[in-house]
C-alpha cells in the first residue's frame, strides 16, 4: 500500500508540475508575442523618425529660400521707397 501512495503521490507532483509548465510556456507565448509587437512598434517608429527628419530638412530648405526671397522683397521695397521720397511733391521738378 505505502508503494501505492508513494506511486500516486508522485503522479500527482507530476501532473502539477506539468501544469506548471504549461502555464509557464503560455505566459512565455505571450511574453514573446508582446515582444515581437514592441519590435515592431520599434520599427515603425524608427522609419517615422527617419520622415519626419526628411521633411523638416526640407521644410528647413524651403524657409531659407523664402527668407532670400522675402530678402530681396525687402530691398526692392526700400529701393521704391527711397525713389519716391526723391521726387518732388505732385510729380513736378
Amino acid at each position: 500500500m505505502d508503494v501505492d501512495r508513494a506511486i500516486e503521490h508522485i503522479l500527482d507532483i507530476q501532473a502539477r508540475a506539468e501544469a506548471r509548465m504549461d502555464r509557464a510556456e503560455a505566459r512565455m507565448d505571450r511574453t514573446d508575442r508582446q515582444i515581437q509587437a514592441i519590435q515592431k512598434l520599434i520599427r515603425t517608429g524608427m522609419k517615422l523618425i527617419v520622415q519626419i527628419e526628411s521633411a523638416q530638412k526640407k521644410t528647413d530648405a524651403k524657409l531659407g529660400e523664402l527668407a532670400g526671397a522675402q530678402l530681396k522683397t525687402d530691398r526692392k521695397l526700400d529701393k521704391l521707397i527711397d525713389v519716391l521720397l526723391k521726387r518732388p511733391p505732385n510729380g513736378r521738378g
